[in-house]
């Protein structure tokens, strides 16, 4: 038997894909799930519909629900933590106030959900915290940090606190849609993704065994832009299309290597996001996920998603399994657990401690990387030297910004927070970004974090 606490149950996309490969994988049947959310209503709806999932699967799990985190933490071997701290609402509200300074859909790594608020205050704040809960409660248990921002929370707390950390996010598997869109059958595609999460590139492209860059590279001579007039990329969701887009193709001209996932939209360059005419130019026409008609369909896409879910909580003979059919979700939360508790030894895309995986990069910064999963833990594949170029000017600039954004953190550093501003194209004066600095911070939600960055 295996104790694994999730924190932020109510997440319910994040929960049921856990439910769901919890059901399917029988050598963790017996586990004791512990379901953590402050919110009573979430913690409810996401227990109703675990129970109901575990009946129709006849799955052998322990379920408990509970709204104290510690409680929750107790003797946990496995903690799974998908918490963003106030929601949406506060980070719709600082957009709109950064705009009225002068900077289009806001500030952060042009990724407007990313940061989880300003300077991700609420969340590195809540990580650390979690984390030295754990050495009380759990000191020998994992921490698998799902909540972003990834890069920036698990390279703090794998420096401050002594919790086994792993980083997990899905982004990588968009090379899922690049190999569909050269129309290559994915049992013969063979990568290797590396780099920062929210920031990881193709370093090795295999087909049957055989490079598989010229085909990439066909395909933008020869296929791209008839692909870029098709009803598919015209009429796609913009998160599903932004992986073909012309902005991926050009990431890869400008740093040699392909961009994969959530990388087309947060490691792009600055010139590619200045208004909504320039992000069509390079994400199609919705401008891209994070343009202001991208980020609208996604937000009512949730609302959409939640609206379903409630209604099938609110319907106990509706089918869990046909909503979600008993297969693995494809999410890696539950075979790092299955792995590591049983172990059975597998290669999973993760953020962990680089030590020297890719070189340049000092060894306890956290990387996106291939690692070999077991019952001896973590242990990831050497990387090697990436481009240059990418280096320079992608790799290295956006570490040094995890770590701007830390140190301000860790030393409440209000002056640091406005010097990282200041390296924003966007910004024309020190008083422009202090004056955005201030009204972020005077926000009723963020008195805390004004009380922080002194």
């Amino acid at each position: 038997m295996v104790n694994i606490s999730i924190i932020g149950a109510g997440s319910v996309a994040f929960s049921m894909s856990f439910i769901r490969d919890l059901c399917v994988t029988e050598s963790l049947w017996g586990s004791k799930v512990t379901l953590m959310d402050i919110s009573k209503d979430r913690l409810n709806m996401i227990h109703n519909l675990t129970v109901r999932y575990m009946k129709e699967t006849k799955a052998n799990l322990k379920i408990e629900t509970t709204t104290n985190r510690k409680d929750a933490l107790d003797d946990a071997e496995f903690v799974l933590c998908t918490v963003k701290v106030g929601g949406y609402k506060p980070m719709e509200t600082e957009r709109e106030i950064a705009e009225r300074h002068g900077y289009y859909r806001g500030i952060g790594d042009r990724v407007c959900d990313y940061y989880g608020g300003f300077g991700a205050y609420h969340q590195l704040k809540f990580f650390l915290e979690l984390a030295r809960d754990m050495e009380d409660l759990c000191p020998d248990a994992w921490l698998i940090e799902t909540a972003n921002p990834v890069f920036e929370g698990t390279t703090l707390i794998s420096r401050e606190t002594k919790i086994k950390t792993i980083g997990v996010c899905h982004g990588h598997f968009g090379y899922k849609k690049m190999a569909k869109t050269l129309g290559l059958s994915l049992k013969d595609v063979n990568v290797e993704v590396a780099g920062f999460n929210h920031c990881v590139w193709m370093t090795h492209f295999l087909y049957k065994g055989r490079d598989a860059y010229p085909l990439l590279d066909e395909w933008i001579e020869e296929k791209a832009e008839k692909y870029w007039k098709s009803e598919e990329f015209l009429k796609g969701l913009p998160w599903e299309t932004e992986q073909m887009s012309p902005a991926a193709v050009d990431m890869y001209k400008q740093f040699g290597l392909f961009p994969i996932g959530d990388t087309v939209r947060s490691a792009s360059p600055w010139w590619y996001h200045t208004d909504l005419e320039t992000k069509k130019r390079w994400f199609g026409p919705t401008g891209g996920f994070d343009s202001e008609i991208g980020w609208s369909i996604y937000l009512k896409y949730r609302e959409s998603r939640l609206k379903r879910m409630q209604s099938i909580y609110s319907d106990p003979s509706a089918s869990l399994t046909k909503e979600f059919p008993p297969v693995m979700s494809g999410e890696q939360h539950i075979p790092i657990i299955d792995s590591i508790a049983n172990d059975k030894e597998k290669i999973l895309q993760l953020n962990i401690p680089n030590k020297n995986s890719i070189s340049g990069i000092p060894d306890d910064v956290v990387v996106e990387i291939p690692a070999v999963v077991s019952g001896r833990g973590v242990q990831g594949i050497h990387v090697g030297t990436l481009p240059k170029r990418l280096m320079l000017y992608v790799m290295i600039p956006r570490m040094m910004r995890m770590e701007q954004i830390l140190q301000a953190f860790k030393e409440g550093d209000r002056k640091s927070l406005i010097l990282a501003l200041m390296e924003d194209p966007r910004t024309k004066s020190y008083e422009q970004a202090r004056s955005l600095v201030d009204e972020l911070l005077a926000q009723p939600w963020n008195a805390e974090a004004a009380r922080h960055y002194r």
